[in-house]
């Protein structure tokens, strides 16, 4: 009686733990964004976002180790729905597209909860410099989806002074203030899966 309660426990964990995941994974750009938003004459918040990037990182779902996050922005790939803007943020004025072609994050080592908000520290290195940042992520949980690949569904969000970054022109208006604002928000939302 007693061996037959044991084994159903353990076939009980076993049955618990077979949505837990570990090991290595990466951004699916399919369904994975990465987005700022940014004050324009001190009124309206302009949103724009990267085409193409690529992440990596190690995960273990049961104890929430995460390590080795690893981002790679292509700053060339910036979008904010006005083609003469978009050039005008390639340049050297603003990211250097040409010179520094891509922007990166950088993690060792964080823990990371499902249903809260984790703080991972990491290095943020924009147009050559390099600044501690730390990203407030929710880790929204895993799923299969129908051809048997597991999904983890996360929310990343920071802000950041792009002065900090050597991002400094601007336009001084008549009426007081700037053109550009320095506080950028930035939000990544998505996905990763198995690498």
């Amino acid at each position: 009686m007693n061996l037959r309660r044991i084994s159903l426990a353990f076939l009980l964990i076993l049955i618990s733990l077979t949505g837990l995941q570990a090991g290595n994974f990466k951004l699916d750009p399919a369904h994975t964004s990465v987005g700022f938003k940014i004050k324009h004459l001190g009124l309206n918040n302009v949103p724009g976002s990267f085409k193409e990037f690529q992440g990596k990182f190690s995960f273990d779902e049961k104890s929430g180790a995460l390590s080795g996050l690893d981002v790679t922005i292509q700053t060339a790939s910036i979008f904010t729905n006005d083609e003469k803007r978009d050039g005008h943020l390639k340049s050297k004025d603003f990211f250097d597209a040409e010179g520094t072609p891509t922007i990166t994050f950088k993690s060792a080592k964080a823990t990371v909860k499902k249903g809260s908000v984790s703080k991972i520290a990491g290095e943020l290195t924009i147009k050559g410099v390099t600044k501690p940042v730390v990203l407030n992520v929710t880790f929204n949980g895993s799923a299969k989806d129908p051809w048997g690949t597991v999904h983890f569904a996360f929310e990343a969000e920071t802000k950041i002074n792009r002065k900090d970054f050597g991002l400094t022109w601007n336009k001084a208006l008549e009426t007081g203030g700037v053109l550009v604002g320095e506080e950028v928000s930035i939000k990544i939302e998505g996905e990763a899966v198995a690498e």
